[in-house]
């Protein structure tokens, strides 16, 4: 099978290696390098299990987009990315999360909203899948949505292997909300963990995040039972606890008292919670949802709040049911 990727990061090189080595025929974009070497540094192996085989190119009009095209970018850059390989009868695979900042859009509404791609041509991956453990075939679970199941099968026959498992959904809003909230909480999960709070708040702070997250259905057109599944809890708990979390390291980061912009640029990659977080509150506040982890997170990265004032915060609300 032909496969274009778009976007050369981490996750980017990871997913075109995984399909390279699966025997797919790989062409990998990448904008700002001549070289997918230049991201080789943030994996934790050797530089020749790469497979030789994936074709790269900074041409972007040279890519045939009749082949399944992988959208592997930021979710503030597949506006970008899109209008530069727009085709309406193409397939997409959209391996983003998060919100765009001018629209508010999850990735999939990008594309079905602004650029009129079938939903039936539309699929998106997410689940508990960092790259860095993927890349050395550690066993992973994830799942792959689209509103078309005989696309979602394909997709799953392609990317199944025995080191990677997929599941399919038909909720393709309910998987990018998992896959974009998570983001947010594990800041809070950093933020605690920074503070030495302890294995008890932090799984209070999980536990009470996933409540946030499911406050959403309310909101958007998805199943709540999918935010309860791979792309939702699966996700959120790899995110808050794994050393490999962008977000979290964020929080940590912050909780020794590093200013949030010195320590998104200490990370050095996309923390795509620090955007989620700004339009969250919004969503929040135009629906009057119950979600002060979500909150604390926006006052702590934009207000310039202090973790230990928001703390203190969430632990003297006034006292309610577990479930409501």
């Amino acid at each position: 099978m032909k496969i274009n990727i778009f976007g050369a990061g981490t996750w980017g090189i990871t997913v075109a290696n995984y399909l390279a080595n699966k025997g797919c025929d790989v062409y990998l974009y990448s904008r700002n390098s001549s070289s997918p070497n230049f991201n080789l540094g943030k994996f934790n192996h050797k530089p020749n299990s790469i497979n030789n085989s994936i074709t790269f190119n900074t041409d972007i009009d040279s890519f045939n987009l009749d082949y399944l095209n992988v959208i592997a970018v930021p979710s503030n850059a597949v506006r970008d990315i899109m209008s530069e390989i727009y085709n309406s009868s193409s397939k997409y695979l959209l391996l983003s999360k998060g919100f765009d900042i001018q629209t508010g859009y999850l990735p999939v509404e990008i594309l079905f909203k602004e650029f009129n791609i079938s939903v039936n041509n539309i699929s998106v991956l997410s689940g508990p899948n960092h790259a860095e453990e993927i890349i050395l075939n550690k066993i992973t679970a994830s799942v792959i949505a689209s509103r078309c199941e005989n696309f979602s099968k394909d997709l799953q026959k392609l990317f199944s292997s025995e080191s990677l498992r997929i599941y399919t959904s038909t909720d393709v809003i309910g998987v990018q909300i998992g896959g974009a909230i998570k983001n947010v909480i594990a800041i809070a999960a950093g933020i605690a963990s920074g503070l030495h709070l302890g294995d008890n708040a932090l799984s209070a702070l999980v536990s009470r995040g996933m409540n946030e997250i499911s406050l959403l259905s309310h909101v958007y057109n998805m199943k709540k039972e999918t935010l309860f599944g791979l792309s939702g809890l699966g996700d959120l708990i790899a995110t808050c606890f794994s050393k490999h979390s962008r977000n979290k390291q964020l929080g940590e980061l912050i909780a020794t008292g590093k200013p949030v912009s010195e320590s998104l640029k200490q990370i050095g990659m996309v923390s795509e919670g620090y955007y989620t977080a700004k339009n969250l509150y919004k969503v929040i506040g135009e629906n009057n949802l119950d979600m002060p982890i979500c909150i604390e997170v926006y006052n702590i990265l934009y207000k310039n709040a202090s973790p230990s004032e928001s703390l203190k915060k969430l632990m003297t609300r006034r006292l309610i049911n577990e479930i409501y």
